[in-house]
């Protein structure tokens, strides 16, 4: 069985985010409702990493999953009043953000 590499994440960069985000709670509230959850909350997405890591195929699907999903993400934190810690949010970014197993 293959082990997936994780080293390819940004944790620390995941981390200012979600700490970030604790602390302007109203803004990024206020954000999401102005923007309709259409941008991401910060570019801590590289475009340039992705293309290297997923062989360039479908990459502008793989953007626009990553950044749904990770504003999903924050949106719910924020709505239940980010009662996770910063760092318990990037062990949940990084344990759902992985290729499956390969047998």
């Amino acid at each position: 069985m293959h082990k997936q590499d994780n080293s390819k994440q940004n944790p620390e960069g995941y981390l200012n985010l979600f700490r970030t985000i604790k602390e302007s709670q109203l803004f990024f509230k206020t954000y999401f409702k102005l923007e309709k959850i259409s941008k991401s909350p910060a570019t801590i997405f590289s475009k340039e990493l992705a293309e290297k890591y997923y062989n360039n195929k479908y990459i502008d699907y793989h953007i626009e999953f990553f950044r749904a999903g990770l504003n999903a993400i924050i949106l719910k934190w924020l709505n239940s009043g980010c009662k996770e810690s910063p760092e318990e949010m990037v062990e949940i970014i990084t344990s759902e953000y992985r290729k499956p197993d390969v047998k």
